[in-house]
């Protein structure tokens, strides 16, 4: 029984440790975020265009 009262423990900090790093702490957090989100789809358009240019 105790055995699996660990696991339980372990899932629950498993689930409250995720929810606390998909948390935005402050507002730095949230433009930092917002600054990777935007770089991330341009690398992901300039791909996109390499590979429309290769292909032609």
């Amino acid at each position: 029984m105790s055995k699996q009262s660990v696991l339980q423990k372990m899932k629950q900090f498993m689930k409250a440790f995720s929810e606390f790093l998909r948390r935005p702490k402050t507002v730095f957090d949230i433009k930092d975020r917002a600054k990777l989100l935007l770089l991330f789809i341009a690398v992901i358009g300039i791909i996109e265009g390499i590979i429309c240019y290769l292909q032609k």
